[in-house]
């Protein structure tokens, strides 16, 4: 039998659900992924690794345990069951549906508070809590593909944004 017809014969119900979670970040990159601009700004992956395809629209990512509605994705920002979705932490402030996404802030490699936010601006769907350990020049941190509760975040010396790791 193959993939799609499984997934067909398989209820809906059944199939694993839950919202999009933090995966992976890099705070420090000098020699990494470049964003439209040419520019090395640090990014955070996005995972949705359960089923249905989700929509972030009006959702939040922040790096402010104290203003938890930081930044707003904006509307039809969809992330594909078991896809991935890559948001520069530029500072550039860029949220069009579509287009390349860049936060209103930057990381701090330092450490601090990271965060997915569901659209009531009050639950945390996924954190880095209360901070993220100091972070190193182009080395990501993270959970990899299979982030849960009880796996252990760890750096990745070869980073891997928007792709299964």
């Amino acid at each position: 039998m193959n993939l799609l017809a499984l997934l067909l014969a398989v209820p809906v119900a059944s199939l694993p659900q839950g919202p999009p979670v933090l995966s992976e970040f890099l705070a420090v990159n000098n020699d990494g992924l470049e964003d439209e601009d040419g520019d090395n700004s640090d990014w955070v992956e996005i995972h949705n690794p359960y089923f249905p395809d989700a929509d972030l629209g009006g959702w939040f990512l922040t790096d402010d345990a104290a203003d938890l509605t930081k930044w707003a994705f904006p509307p039809s920002t969809m992330v594909t069951a078991g896809g991935f979705l890559v948001v520069f932490a530029s500072d550039k402030d860029r949220a069009v549906a579509g287009g390349e996404l860049h936060t209103n802030f930057k990381l701090t490699s330092g450490g601090e508070f990271l965060a997915l936010v569901e659209p009531d601006g009050t639950t945390v769907a996924s954190a880095f809590s209360p901070t993220f350990p100091e972070q190193f020049e182009d080395v990501s941190y993270g959970y990899g593909f299979s982030p849960s509760i009880t796996a252990q975040a760890h750096w990745f010396a070869e980073p891997t944004p928007g792709a299964a790791n």
